[in-house]
């Protein structure tokens, strides 16, 4: 006789990759009705099949599926920035995009920074009654908040069939925000690193410069070597089984010296758009698979949700959201202001950067080896509460913005 007896807990883990993906295919397309970008989508479906909501999904079966799906769409999202950075596009964006995307990146980091730190009575004590703890936190998430979401940026964009220097400029920062976000993320993971493992010292800012340093190197490297190997005029499918093997042995390579995985992807990136002729057919290659890694990854990272340590890390979230939005305004028109951009661009630009998912989910991950288990999971549950907030209010902002400025087609 069979047992027929049933329990989540004793679900194939390929019946849950099946199911991930088909509920977030239908997922994705809901969202993308709601005029949501397709992560929102993937994201919901993780928080239904998580422990806290419907227990389909087990915490043992999460952290079995989840450790490599989130190296590898990492891995994936830092190789098509990079992919994004073609010099002769960056060289004619200007000084004018360069100025804002600093001032931008830096505005986030910094006001996020500071509401952490005004809001300290508000923490969980665990947090804030360790200094080097609380420091970390406040770097870690500092540096997350640089980030900004293309895809929900790009759908507004696309629905309004905008056309204007707002959206030239909007389309600059976005290429190379999610470039200085990673720079940034690098080190600050690696400072908070020394400071919770109790060897912060001289040696810290050295320390600091051989990772990034190192990482850079192996980018370098590796995309000097296989920008000769790798050719648009093959088949797809060998070019993606070529930059598949390529993406994972610099992740690991970058791992296994303590480098930063995502910036030697980056860099890798970099290298090839620029080395190999025709570049662009390889990165659009790669979109074969990458729909697929993301679904799982925004799934699995989402279901890690826990209503319990919700109600302590909501207000977290709110934070997170209120200093991300002041210091990405406030960047943006400081910014245009030094590079005497037109008030048009600098006054809505700001607006347009808010939407905040994919790259920020992942780099909250990076953190999770680093950090005490009570704390990360402070961290991801408000960091998720911050994500879907932003994906909500966020994509009709940039739709005022873009339609304030007066680049929106007048037949929409």
């Amino acid at each position: 006789m069979h047992d027929l007896s049933f329990s989540f807990s004793s679900i194939h883990p390929l019946f849950i990759l099946g199911l991930i993906l088909i509920v977030g295919y239908f997922a994705g397309i809901a969202a993308n009705f709601l005029r949501l970008p397709r992560i929102s989508g993937y994201i919901i479906t993780g928080l239904l099949i998580s422990p806290s909501i419907t227990g389909i999904i087990s915490p043992e079966q999460i952290d079995t599926l989840f450790g490599f799906t989130s190296e590898t769409a990492l891995a994936f999202i830092a190789y098509s920035i990079g992919g994004s950075l073609l010099i002769s596009r960056v060289r004619i964006l200007g000084k004018e995009i360069m100025w804002i995307n600093f001032a931008q990146g830096l505005g986030a980091f910094v006001c996020t920074s500071l509401a952490i730190y005004v809001a300290v009575d508000f923490l969980p004590p665990f947090i804030s009654e360790n200094s080097n703890t609380f420091i970390s936190v406040v770097l870690v998430l500092g540096g997350i908040s640089v980030a900004t979401a293309p895809a929900a940026t790009m759908a507004v964009v696309h629905e309004l069939r905008a056309k204007g220097p707002l959206t030239t400029t909007l389309l600059g920062v976005v290429a190379l925000d999610d470039a200085l976000s990673i720079i940034v993320f690098s080190g600050v993971l690696t400072i908070a690193g020394q400071l919770l493992s109790g060897s912060a010292d001289n040696s810290l800012i050295l320390q600091g410069v051989i990772t990034i340093t190192g990482a850079i190197t192996v980018g370098l490297i590796s995309g000097l070597i296989f920008s000769y190997i790798l050719d648009p005029s093959k088949r797809p499918e060998t070019n993606l089984m070529l930059t598949l093997g390529v993406i994972f042995l610099v992740s690991g390579l970058s791992s296994n010296f303590g480098f930063s995985p995502l910036l030697a992807n980056l860099v890798m990136g970099v290298v090839i758009i620029n080395k190999v002729k025709h570049a662009d057919d390889l990165f659009h290659q790669v979109d074969i698979i990458e729909e697929t890694i993301f679904c799982l990854f925004f799934a699995l990272a989402a279901a890690h949700f826990d209503t319990n340590v919700f109600a302590t890390s909501a207000l977290l979230g709110i934070v997170l959201l209120i200093g991300r939005f002041i210091g990405k305004l406030g960047g943006t028109f400081i910014g245009g202001r030094i590079s005497n951009t037109s008030p048009q661009i600098y006054r809505n630009l700001g607006m347009t950067l808010l939407p905040q998912a994919g790259l920020s989910l992942g780099l909250i991950f990076l953190a999770e080896p680093i950090m005490p288990v009570e704390v990360f999971d402070v961290l991801l549950s408000a960091m998720l509460a911050s994500i879907i907030i932003n994906e909500i209010i966020s994509p009709p902002l940039v739709k005022w913005a873009i339609t304030r400025a007066g680049e929106a087609s007048p037949d929409r």
